[in-house]
């Protein structure tokens, strides 16, 4: 980012490009589960001011990524089984939430947006990045077409926690099961079936869930 266009952006709009540039690294593991690292190296890594790498943190921090340490700096906190389970008790009922919203509300042209990500799905097959940037894409959608910033705000990391999850386990992901939840579940909102698509949205949670319970024991 060039000086002039910094000059032109505002630095709550600063703030959330920090935000979502951190967050990206987070999820991708880019930085690591248990790493150390310090608001300076946050701020080489972004190219954002101390300012709303800052906000940044502190945001993250709110959101269990960072764990600040005094004098010493910033611990990305560790992926652990116990934390994902707390992770999808609280994701469960928020997805089945904006599920039921985006079902009533969606216009014409994104059920065919949402129909074509469906489609996306079932070409993806065991190709795991290009399957995470199809869910976060319809994620995204899902929570436009719900018109509830409130609940699209209280899940957003909430999915990147279990984004990690998935980055940090990807050889244990039956991508097979989440694809067709997936798809299912964009094809039944598409069609304004939210019920049916609730179900799809459960059985996204229950593929993971089985994966953490697989860790769990490992632990």
């Amino acid at each position: 980012m060039n000086i002039n266009e910094r000059s032109t952006v505002s630095p709550d709009s600063l703030a959330e490009r920090a935000y979502q540039l951190l967050e990206e690294k987070l999820a991708t593991l880019a930085l690591p589960p248990g790493s150390m690292v310090s608001e300076g190296d946050l701020i080489e890594m972004t190219g954002f001011g101390r300012t709303p790498v800052r906000e940044a943190i502190q945001r993250l921090a709110q959101q269990e990524f960072f764990d600040i340490v005094p004098r010493r700096g910033l611990l990305v906190t560790p992926v652990t089984a116990s934390n994902m389970f707390h992770i999808l008790e609280a994701r469960k009922p928020l997805e089945r939430l904006i599920i039921f919203r985006a079902s009533l509300n969606a216009k014409d042209a994104q059920r065919g947006d949402l129909a074509a990500i469906a489609r996306g799905f079932t070409i993806t097959h065991d190709r795991f990045e290009e399957f995470l940037k199809l869910d976060h894409k319809l994620d995204g959608l899902l929570d436009t077409c719900s018109s509830n910033p409130f609940a699209a705000a209280a899940v957003l990391p909430l999915r990147s926690h279990c984004r990690r999850f998935m980055f940090f386990h990807r050889q244990g992901i039956p991508l097979t099961d989440s694809i067709a939840a997936n798809s299912k579940m964009a094809r039944l909102v598409a069609r304004r079936e939210f019920r049916g698509a609730q179900k799809a949205s459960d059985g996204r949670i229950a593929v993971l869930e089985r994966v953490v319970s697989n860790v769990d024991r490992m632990e």
